[in-house]
């Protein structure tokens, strides 16, 4: 059973392993990953645009009028202006987005600024109404909406962008700006303005060529070619699933199907339903399978048959984000409006989805014909408005039980055929977020011992957009002051082993992502500014946990709590950290505060003086991960410190012969000036035993305990003590009769 286990792993992680490199590499390729996310940009105006269709539109009604008798005449006007400024414009909101997207990172993977995104975006919409401008401009609108102008958008924007942005690299198609004016804007327009000027003749001579040939604007051309290779469909499965495949195609590249195969639709389809519904009312029977309404029982929910994806990704899917977006898309998708789908997750360009998009309304057609052929269902016979849900619809067309039970079939094969595919997208989801993940933690750490830093928050990609949605989070869930917790470490005296201490450590278990490493956060924290309040946050629940454990530890236990340069230059730093020991009625010398090397190098007195007036109180101040490459052995002298911590990778490699001198210095060094050291990361019995031979004064590591919640702590600490209470009396004797000795053979 064990190896039967292990061997589907291995086959769902090589079924897994190509679609998630082939995902990896789409998504590493600015061009694609700014289409794609331009085209999710326009989700609040589809989402808005769709609950204005079904108000507009309502179920069972055939007219467009039907809610004029709920709200009066002016609300067609209402809806009308809402359809018309979301689905209306969502080409423009595609093209805007697009060039402002793909400059921005192009621009960042430069030494240099190519463009300033705002030319590219004015340079992309003007190559647009060159390219659809025509003689009648009542057409012009028309152009613009999601439905018939999207084609061209996406060609446009990508084409346009993409030539600017070359031509803008090219010093033959720049302008020399210096001493050109002290305005910065103006200097960027007209250091661009060859390129742009060249890009723009590139589509005037484009639209030269359309009207040479014929054709006024691409999407007519585009919608001429594929009404010819749909050709006469005659009422047969074959010409029907044509039409199906061409239609699923084009909206796998955002281009409404339906729209731009409207030659068939308009000449072969809805004639050939009305003529079944002429015949039914003329007391006849219907003679047309491959009608219209078929296609509105095939796709359940919209095209793809999407309303099956939704279902299962409420059943299958095991990521919260998904079955939120999933309920999102719910309702419009019950009356057939499934743009929100088809543009939010993205189904558009996004070829985990591709396969089931084409193959479940292929299916459901074959289903449909099928049961028609074999008179199990009666033919499509009557008017239904087009936004009435499944299974009623199928009813309400047909006349009949068994076509809502043959749609009820089409809609359960439906979610069967997109269920593996919402698991290898969850399983790709997941892995492409720990890779993120793991990507942030690496810059995070690099920008600790980097001389420069990099904002998580400017990185490109997949890393970029989870640490944009990870600082989100992460100022909401510290305005609410929940979600963020500690863990505590403990820390072990070298002499008798009873804990002595332990480091307060900072944890965050994400509700999508999963549990954040504490450099991530910190440096999120830092990139958006709020590190003060969350350093606040952090010492206020360290010292909360530590004043309910007063009576219960020793009274010279310590908190170890690490705060950050940014942290140390805020002007109340000892005002903040006062009042919070004062709320919880601490002992100052309770809490020890860890400081960075970073934090010692900072040339301002602030620092130095905030430092000294809190351990003028009592707060002990210890020197975090010494030895990672900032300081020298000289700023343990000069700067005012109590503890010394040995950085885990000097710990590593102890047993090397020169860094095991240097170790030795460190404590001799630390001794003689009175510093306690910490040596962070024991791992193994002989890294420990090197070291308590070596001078250390305390152990902290997974040898002794990983960190604890509080409550787990407080069980850690009880077997500690009962474990170790003889050694730690034993000891506390030998000092009595060690100080009278010594005392003795001072006065001989």
């Amino acid at each position: 059973m064990g190896k039967y286990a292990s061997d589907t792993r291995d086959v769902l992680n090589r079924l897994c392993a190509a679609p998630l490199l082939f995902s990896k590499q789409l998504s590493n390729n600015s061009a694609f990953s700014a289409l794609q996310r331009s085209l999710c940009i326009t989700l609040p105006a589809i989402l808005l645009g769709a609950f204005a269709l079904l108000i507009k539109y309502p179920p069972f009604v055939q007219t467009g009028t039907g809610h004029n008798f709920h709200f009066g005449q002016d609300v067609e006007v209402v809806l009308d202006a809402v359809i018309n400024s979301t689905f209306g414009i969502a080409s423009l909101i595609v093209i805007v987005s697009y060039a402002y997207i793909f400059t921005n990172s192009l621009n960042s993977q430069k030494r240099r600024p190519v463009a300033h995104p705002l030319l590219t975006i004015l340079v992309a919409l003007t190559s647009f109404f060159i390219l659809i401008a025509q003689a009648d401009s009542s057409q012009l609108l028309a152009s613009l909406s999601i439905s018939q102008g999207l084609p061209t958008a996406l060609f446009v924007a990508v084409t346009s962008t993409s030539l600017f942005l070359f031509l803008c690299q090219k010093r033959i198609c720049r302008f020399q700006t210096r001493a050109l004016s002290n305005e910065a804007m103006l200097g960027d327009i007209y250091g661009v303005l060859p390129a742009a000027l060249t890009t723009l003749i590139v589509f005037a001579g484009l639209k030269g060529f359309l009207l040479t040939i014929g054709s006024e604007h691409v999407t007519a051309e585009l919608q001429a070619q594929l009404n010819g290779m749909v050709g006469n469909i005659d009422n047969s499965l074959w010409g029907g699933l044509k039409y199906v495949l061409l239609s699923q195609v084009l909206w796998l590249f955002g281009i409404h199907g339906r729209n731009m195969l409207n030659g068939v639709s308009d000449l072969q389809l809805i004639p050939a339903a009305n003529e079944n519904i002429a015949h039914v009312a003329a007391g006849l029977q219907p003679t047309n399978i491959i009608t219209s309404q078929v296609f509105d029982l095939v796709h359940v929910g919209g095209s793809g048959a999407t309303l099956g994806m939704i279902i299962a990704m409420l059943v299958f899917s095991k990521l919260t984000v998904v079955k939120r977006f999933a309920l999102l898309a719910l309702i419009p998708a019950l009356f057939n409006v499934n743009e929100p789908i088809i543009y939010g997750i993205p189904i558009v360009l996004n070829p985990l989805y591709a396969l089931p998009f084409l193959l479940a309304p292929l299916v459901n057609t074959g289903v449909l014909y099928g049961a028609m052929l074999l008179e199990w269902m009666p033919f499509t016979s009557y008017g239904v408005a087009w936004t009435t849900p499944p299974i009623i619809n199928a009813y309400a067309v047909t006349g009949s039980f068994s076509g809502a039970g043959v749609q009820a079939v089409c809609l359960v094969l439906s979610v069967l055929i997109y269920a593996p595919f919402v698991r290898l997208t969850d399983t790709v989801s997941t892995l492409t977020i720990r890779e993120s993940l793991t990507d942030l933690l690496r810059f995070s750490t690099e920008t600790e011992t980097a001389s420069t830093s990099t904002r998580l928050l400017q990185r490109t990609g997949v890393v970029g957009r989870v640490a944009r949605a990870l600082a989100i989070d992460l100022e909401t869930v510290l305005d609410k002051m929940q979600g963020l917790h500690l863990e505590y470490q403990p820390q072990i005296n070298a002499c008798d082993g009873s804990v002595c201490g332990v480091e307060a450590l900072l944890r965050w278990n994400h509700p999508i992502y999963g549990r954040i490493a504490p450099p991530v956060i910190i440096q999120l924290a830092e990139d958006m500014e709020i590190m003060p309040q969350l350093g606040e946050h952090i010492l206020d629940l360290a010292c909360r946990t530590r004043a309910d454990w007063t009576g219960f530890v020793a009274a010279n236990f310590k908190m170890s709590v690490n705060v950050t340069p940014s942290q140390v230059l805020q002007h109340d730093f000892a005002d903040v950290v006062k009042q919070t020991l004062a709320r919880y009625a601490l002992d100052p010398s309770a809490v020890e505060l860890e400081i960075t090397e970073s934090t010692v190098l900072l040339p301002d007195d602030k620092v130095f003086e905030a430092i000294e007036a809190l351990r003028a109180v009592g707060v002990r101040f210890a020197l975090d991960d010494f030895g990672m490459g900032h300081t020298s052995l000289r700023y343990m002298q000069a700067f005012p410190i109590d503890t010394v911590k040995i950085d885990r990778s000097l710990t590593r490699s102890c047993h090397s012969e020169i860094n095991g001198h240097i170790l030795k210095s460190i404590f001799d060094l630390s001794a003689s000036l009175g510093f306690a050291t910490v040596v962070e990361g024991i791992e193994t019995d002989e890294e420990k035993a090197w070291f308590s031979q070596s001078g250390c004064t305390s152990f902290q590591g997974f040898l002794f305990s990983r960190p604890l919640a509080a409550d787990d702590f407080v069980t850690y600490y009880i077997q500690n003590a009962q474990l170790h209470a003889p050694l730690t009396a034993a000891l506390d004797e030998m000092k009595k009769i060690k100080a009278p000795a010594r005392r003795t053979q001072s006065v001989a």
